[in-house]
């Protein structure tokens, strides 16, 4: 017996009961008090998980995480579904779940915290999905935090990675690293032509990288002239994108066979997150036919592409918390020719990331313009994205500066169109999504 973690555990469920008192859902507290009282508290975890997955990256942490989850319901997990991916997210899970045993233990973890929780969860398979910039004043530059991310993964040599090498940032940890390593990507035609390039010299010797196409960022196929660094290999590899208006058709070959699944989200991003998924159920050799159906009936419901449906019309939420985040669904709006209004919250909270001046980095440029019948600005920094839409040659007249999240979408779900797209950053996800899911059921 344990007294320390027994008594971190009982303090732990205290917390979270005392929080569900006054309706607050208790992600991160219980586990911080728990970790308070005993540091290695996570530990026990490892030891009742049959096999350990860890999701870590900038982008696409939490839609992986869910649609693993989806792809394993059969099974007995314990996972982070709501993207509280520090370690007292991961502390909280426990609490909320505790359990004898478990088949899998499945997480998602945030980049800054997987020295911490990557040392007590010894990890069967690591998923890296890409690494761009965000929130710069709490991670530093990008090369940072890829270098902490590599130097805890050197600890877990027995950890299989499947990495997204399109991201030549990721792709290096195939060569960089001694770990049996997995890789997916994509090959399509792409009509991407911005580039939003932080990446341009070969993360292994320093010559400019070459590159045949851009899928999005720095993500496509590139290589190096001096040293060969290249992702010409990959064992999963999207080859067909057949986009729908509010799905896709998706074809992944792996071992000269193609699979295709009818995936209810868009965008390129969606794409890669799904061959990832892919690709883990393949190694963990689960069933491929039932993984595709899972797949193909997966629901999402943390304002990730989420979707309601309101007086005829669909109001559609997608969380946007940094540049090449905010360019995709850009990209997605401007191919999407119903009428519209947009409403972007720009929050500047500690979790947000209190420099904002990464909006000034992404295209927020419509190419629809016609199509969009108001731009509304909320939030903290509402002033801000205003100002970002002016210098968009937005006509002024659309736009609409309101700091009250909750009356800027009043109005905006009355707007005589046929979709709202409404992009929060993170703290004003979860109130975003509530708020109205509240209005849709009245």
């Amino acid at each position: 017996m344990n007294i320390k973690h027994d008594l971190a555990l009982k303090m732990g469920k205290l917390t979270l009961a005392t929080l569900k008192l006054f309706n607050r859902t208790g992600t991160a507290l219980p586990g911080k008090v728990a970790l308070t009282i005993d540091k290695s508290f996570l530990e026990v975890i490892n030891q009742k998980c049959d096999k350990i997955i860890l999701v870590t990256g900038t982008n696409g942490k939490t839609t992986t995480n869910n649609l693993i989850n989806h792809v394993l319901s059969d099974y007995n997990l314990l996972s982070n579904l709501r993207g509280a991916n520090m370690r007292q997210g991961v502390a909280s899970t426990y609490i909320r779940n505790t359990q004898e045993s478990y088949d899998y233990g499945l997480f998602e973890v945030d980049e800054g915290s997987l020295d911490f929780v990557s040392s007590y969860l010894k990890a069967d398979y690591i998923i890296l999905t890409n690494f761009f910039r965000d929130q710069l004043d709490r991670y530093g530059e990008i090369e940072s935090i890829i270098n902490e991310v590599m130097e805890d993964i050197k600890l877990l040599p027995d950890s299989k990675l499947i990495i997204n090498c399109d991201d030549p940032y990721v792709n290096q940890f195939k060569y960089k690293l001694d770990n049996e390593v997995i890789r997916f990507g994509l090959d399509i035609i792409s009509d991407y032509s911005e580039r939003n390039l932080i990446l341009k010299k070969c993360p292994l010797c320093g010559c400019k990288l070459e590159y045949s196409k851009f899928n999005y960022g720095h993500l496509g196929n590139y290589n190096c002239p001096k040293c060969e660094f290249n992702n010409n290999t990959k064992e999963y590899c999207v080859n067909s994108i057949i986009q729908n208006d509010s799905s896709q058709t998706i074809t992944i070959n792996h071992s000269d066979k193609d699979y295709t699944i009818e995936y209810p989200y868009v965008g390129l991003y969606n794409a890669y997150n799904l061959c990832g998924v892919f690709a883990l159920a393949n190694e963990l050799k689960l069933d491929i036919n039932k993984t595709i159906e899972q797949m193909e009936n997966f629901t999402f419901s943390l304002g990730r592409m989420e979707e309601f449906n309101y007086k005829n019309k669909t109001i559609k939420v997608i969380l946007t918390k940094n540049p090449v985040g905010l360019s995709q669904v850009t990209r997605i709006i401007s191919h999407d020719d119903r009428t519209k209004s947009i409403v972007h919250i720009l929050n500047d909270n500690p979790a947000d990331g209190r420099d904002i001046s990464w909006i000034w980095d992404a295209n927020t440029s419509c190419t629809n313009d016609n199509t969009v019948t108001n731009y509304y600005c909320s939030g903290i920094r509402a002033e801000d994205m205003a100002l970002k839409k002016k210098y968009d040659d937005v006509n002024t007249d659309k736009i609409h500066i309101n700091d009250n999240m909750y009356n800027t979408i009043n109005t905006a779900i009355e707007d005589d169109v046929e979709i709202v797209y409404v992009l929060p950053t993170y703290t004003a996800i979860f109130e975003t999504r509530d708020y109205i899911s509240k209005i849709v059921k009245r």
